[in-house]
């Protein structure tokens, strides 16, 4: 406690030395009154009829203090009153002093590792989707809770990622579509940490009898908490940083974000996608997808869920709608029915996540269009891709090597239940950033664009 207080205890001169007397239960505490005035940057003041004591604190905070934002915390005071029967003695008052600086002490450690960034986790939920915010106000949104199934594994590997960064509660679930491997985890982490606020597009399509039973099921766990519905332009509500949601189902944004708007020569070349990828069975649902831009002040990130090919174009042309973004989380699990270069050309990412699986995503076609992007510095993976063999960044930007179950067909649900890694973004107001590999600690930092 040293570099935070100054102390100065005066004892009275009539008081004896009570070094050797066992003092009473603070229990009979009652009568008499040891005010306690704490507020930032401001002194505590003890009275005390017996003994003269005060402390000056050079810093302080009240952390994590009745569920209030940061702002208002700090402009809270903390009173504390103690009453005795009799007059308290100068041993029981420094007993309370001592219970007091531990307690202040905690606080001031949370102040030294009070969040500042805006820190993503993109979650291995072996080729599902799982990816976590938390604003520099400590306020949460998962985008997805991966699969159901295999013991909760994907919702055990949610919260071990949320534990990471303190998060015990999600503020926002965001559920960019209704299909297993991005809704199917929902109730499984429901069983593990509160969900306050469901966001979503409505209700589901084209889902099969086993897709509109989990969908149900997702519908009455989102009943027990608040539902927000949203279409493109909407904002969603987290304090600290700024989500736009820019498609959602079936629309796309058409008034541009704020620096964007100029003409998209991307789209001239723009092939569209026929019968042979839109008649499959998910393309329906996966074109209501929910996407969003994140931004902390300077930075930005954009997130698309499954949004399709075809769609993007919708999105992007003939005009860019979004404008440029620091980090790209590749859409769609890098598969090759997203990604288009419409979409990718003009953001401009200087590093790209793919939340793929060793066999579902990560498809040559999405390599190859990412090797066009000239501000591209790095491409992360959640997991080596089978399929794309060369392709594959450097070991040190993969956070799993594993190549998946060789029992298991292309794109067929994985059952890989060891360990697994997440790679964190964690990004400053001045839109600065960092990606780091939780598998090997390698880290790369990328400074403010000039």
């Amino acid at each position: 406690m040293g570099p935070f207080f100054r102390t100065r205890i005066l004892r009275h001169k009539d008081e004896p030395d009570l070094r050797s007397s066992i003092p009473p239960p603070l229990e009979t505490v009652d009568r008499h009154f040891l005010r306690l005035l704490v507020d930032t940057n401001s002194a505590l003041k003890v009275n005390y009829p017996c003994s003269v004591a005060s402390v000056t604190l050079a810093q302080y905070l009240n952390g994590h203090y009745g569920g209030r934002s940061v702002t208002t915390r700090r402009r809270d005071s903390f009173i504390l009153l103690v009453r005795n029967e009799a007059a308290m003695d100068y041993h029981r008052l420094m007993r309370l002093l001592s219970l007091l600086f531990a307690a202040t002490s905690i606080m001031l450690v949370a102040q030294a590792g009070e969040q500042s960034s805006l820190d993503i986790y993109v979650i291995d939920v072996e080729g599902g989707e799982a990816t976590l915010f938390v604003s520099p106000s400590g306020e949460s949104m998962l985008v997805d809770t991966g699969w159901p199934g295999f013991n909760g594994r994907d919702a055990d590997r949610i919260v071990a990622a949320a534990a990471d960064v303190g998060v015990t509660e999600l503020n926002y679930l965001l559920v960019t579509h209704f299909h297993t491997d991005h809704m199917g985890g929902a109730i499984q982490l429901s069983e593990r940490m509160p969900i306050h606020h469901f966001i979503d597009h409505g209700s589901g399509t084209n889902l099969g009898e086993r897709g509109q039973a989990a969908f149900d099921r997702y519908a009455q766990l989102r009943g027990g908490g608040k539902h927000l519905q949203v279409k493109p332009g909407d904002r969603v509500p987290i304090e600290g940083i700024d989500v736009r949601i820019i498609a959602s189902g079936g629309d796309v944004l058409r008034e541009p974000l704020a620096g964007a708007g100029d003409p998209n020569p991307a789209c001239r070349d723009f092939v569209f996608h026929g019968e042979d990828i839109t008649s499959r069975g998910g393309d329906a649902e996966d074109q209501l997808s929910v996407s969003a831009v994140v931004a902390y002040e300077k930075f930005r990130t954009i997130i698309m869920g499954d949004l399709t090919w075809n769609k993007e174009y919708d999105l992007m042309c003939p005009n860019d709608t979004v404008g440029t973004v620091d980090a790209y989380l590749v859409s769609h699990h890098g598969a090759h029915t997203s990604g288009s270069e419409a979409l990718v050309l003009p953001l401009q990412p200087r590093a790209a996540i793919m939340n793929n699986g060793p066999k579902k995503g990560g498809a040559m076609q999405t390599f190859e269009i990412l090797d066009q992007v000239s501000s591209l510095e790095h491409l992360w993976q959640n997991h080596y891709a089978v399929d794309a063999g060369n392709h594959n960044s450097p070991d040190r930007f993969i956070a799993n090597l594993d190549t998946g179950d060789n029992n298991a067909a292309a794109n067929s649900q994985p059952a890989h239940m060891g360990a697994s890694h997440w790679i964190r973004v964690s990004a400053q107001s001045d839109g600065s950033f960092t990606v780091t590999n939780s598998r090997n600690g390698h880290r790369q930092h990328y400074p403010p664009r000039p």
